[in-house]
């Protein structure tokens, strides 16, 4: 379709979708594979963001969810923390 030596000089020419980043061809040469980054900083070959829509983000481990509510109950304490400080300037100043 595309024909030989085309790909490493080839620029993509199709609209980028959107939610993607332009990241370069392929190095095959066969044509225009381009590859493209979502907004998490995947990468995704140009058949699977045209042909499929875009790439599902993977599913969180057991793991993942544990890390990620560990450091949301210690950014909440901090807020917390944070509060009753201001709250405290606050009672300063009424008087």
């Amino acid at each position: 379709m595309y024909g030989r030596g085309r790909g490493l000089g080839y620029r993509w020419s199709r609209a980028v979708p959107s939610g993607y980043s332009y990241v370069g061809p392929c190095l095959c040469g066969f044509g225009p594979h381009a590859f493209f980054q979502d907004s998490t900083g995947r990468m995704a070959h140009a058949s699977h963001v045209y042909s499929f829509g875009p790439v599902p983000p993977p599913s969180a481990t057991k793991e993942d969810l544990e890390y990620e509510l560990k450091i949301l109950k210690d950014e909440k304490a901090e807020l917390e923390k944070r509060l009753g400080e201001i709250e405290k300037e606050l009672k300063k100043e009424e008087k």
